[in-house]
């Protein structure tokens, strides 16, 4: 069961911590942008600003990237300090 999360736990907001995780998924895979884009329909632009930290995407969204690239929302959104546990 995941743990919750505390705000004084979170040393990166979510979307930042989101979008550097999918960027190092993504790339372990493998995939550009533009394939991402292929497989989920949000487009390279916007992808780009989600990896950078610059874009809030929604919790759908978050939850359909995640699974394509073969992830657990709980695991890109995670504080640093339980990575690993």
């Amino acid at each position: 069961m995941p743990k919750c999360l505390h705000l004084e736990e979170i040393t990166q907001p979510a979307a930042v911590l989101f979008g550097i995780r999918l960027k190092k998924r993504r790339k372990e895979l493998g995939l550009t942008q533009a394939q991402l884009f292929e497989r989920t329909g949000i487009a390279p632009g916007y992808l780009s600003y989600i990896e950078n930290g610059r874009a809030n995407p929604t919790i759908d969204m978050m939850v359909k990237l995640a699974e394509t690239v073969g992830l657990e929302i709980w695991d890109m959104l995670r504080p640093e300090t339980e990575q690993g546990a």
